[in-house]
């Protein structure tokens, strides 16, 4: 039998800083359900909804009793005429506002007047339908297995579903879809047969061939694409999704204030937590040694998890404080993003490159441009200038800036794209070119010609 001995190093967290480096990496929401579990768990600990300021209300209530007296009686009258318009069109129609796609697709087919029996199949297909707009795959074989019936009934049912609104909801492929939306409109004859037979070929801007094929110009084979184009290829896609919205609550808030930018931690979901020190006391007259130690270490959990909330605001404030000097020209000026590192931030905080990685984590900032991820604002530096180094975004903006500019009868190849930005001063190759505008959704230049 061999024995060696082996040394090893590694890093073993202890419960306490495991649950330091989970509260880092909470954003705002999840802290805020964290705060109000402690707060129900441990009895020493109470916390406190933030409210505005008194001097705050008093100023929201003035401006609106300032509204109320501007407001008109004419202005009044026509808001109560518009009311109950929208109300009237609802209880007729139905409101699409907040609702899902099958929510409004029920409405209808309960408020229609046929047999119990016939909505019951019509709801089963609202039920297969995708949020889109499409049906799923199975759903005509489903629907007659579990409603026995003739195929020209299956057929009829299904017809009768895509009449509902919006138009083109319950079709199984793009080519259906577009079909039954352009034979509502009254398309030309052209642009159906485009749909019907010549589809791939449009996807790829295949305009000269299909004209030749067809023995027509491009001039009317464009007229016709106009049509095509005119079409909702996702029938479903004005309505809220079935899944529960996400909302995003900033972490930080970036504001200008006497031409300089301050940085806050966005503390207003937060609820205030602290120990009733007067409550741990009472409980400590004439308690027994099992009290005592389970009060001690209660005390200790909610004096541990205080202290890491503080950490992870001053982390958090002290991060986002570099990533705002660093990118001073995307807030101050409304530029586009610097190069900027993980190992930077780290640097100038004088923290470890993964500390910065958890506090950036799942978090956002508000600033005058909009509400951004933290991870957005670090880029690689992708190419050099004559200046420095430039980022990978900022090169796919200006490239997308280009690509807007050509004349679209001509659109650059993507060796003529990298000429232009290599003339810049931008030093990058080809490959990394085609790569970006293909990140970014955007043809290549045969998919982008006009004819």
């Amino acid at each position: 039998m061999d024995i060696s001995l082996q040394l090893q190093q590694k890093q073993i967290l202890s419960l306490k800083q495991r649950q330091s480096v989970a509260i880092l990496q909470m954003n705002a929401l999840a802290l805020s359900e964290y705060a109000r579990e402690m707060a129900e768990e441990n009895p020493l600990v109470e916390w406190q909804e933030e409210k505005e300021a008194p001097a705050l209300q008093k100023e929201k209530l003035l401006q609106k009793m300032e509204w109320l007296e501007e407001a008109d009686g004419q202005n009044r009258g026509l808001y109560a005429v518009e009311h109950e318009a929208d109300e009237r069109d609802a209880e007729r129609f139905g409101s699409k506002e907040g609702q899902s796609l099958r929510e409004y697709l029920l409405f209808q087919i309960n408020t229609q007047d046929i047999p119990e029996g016939h909505k019951t199949v019509l709801r089963f297909l609202a039920e297969s339908t995708a949020e889109s707009g499409y049906l799923e795959a199975d759903a005509i074989e489903m629907m007659m297995e579990r409603y026995p019936m003739k195929e020209s009934t299956a057929a009829r049912i299904l017809k009768e579903f895509q009449s509902l609104d919006p138009v083109g909801v319950g079709t199984r492929d793009l080519r259906e879809c577009l079909l039954i939306q352009l034979k509502q409109k009254g398309a030309s004859e052209l642009a159906i047969i485009l749909v019907e037979n010549h589809l791939e070929d449009l996807a790829k801007n295949r305009l000269s061939q299909i004209a030749k094929q067809l023995k027509t110009t491009t001039t009317e084979i464009t007229e016709a694409l106009e049509e095509i184009r005119s079409c909702q290829p996702k029938p479903g896609s004005g309505f809220v999704g079935e899944d529960q919205v996400e909302y995003v609550i900033p972490d930080i808030l970036v504001e200008h204030k006497n031409e300089e930018l301050i940085v806050t931690v966005n503390g207003s979901v937060i609820p205030h937590l602290h120990i009733n020190h007067a409550y741990v006391k009472m409980l400590r007259v004439g308690a027994d040694a099992e009290t005592e130690e389970y009060i001690a270490e209660k005390l200790k959990q909610a004096e541990w998890a205080l202290q890491c909330i503080s950490r992870r605001e001053s982390t958090l404030k002290q991060v986002a404080e570099c990533i705002v000097r660093r990118q001073h020209v995307f807030f101050e000026n409304h530029g586009t993003l610097l190069p900027l590192r993980l190992a930077d931030v780290a640097e100038d905080a004088g923290v470890h490159e993964s500390t910065v990685s958890r506090a950036v984590k799942d978090k956002y900032l508000q600033c005058d441009r909009g509400v951004f991820p933290l991870h957005d604002f670090f880029s690689k530096a992708m190419a050099k200038t004559e200046e420095g180094t430039v980022s990978a975004d900022s090169i796919r903006d200006r490239l997308k800036a280009i690509i807007e500019e050509e004349n679209k009868k001509k659109p650059l190849s993507d060796r003529e794209l990298t000429e232009k930005l290599v003339s810049e001063g931008i030093q990058i190759s080809r490959r990394t070119v085609a790569k970006y505008r293909e990140g970014m959704g955007i043809a290549g230049a045969s998919g982008r010609k006009s004819f």
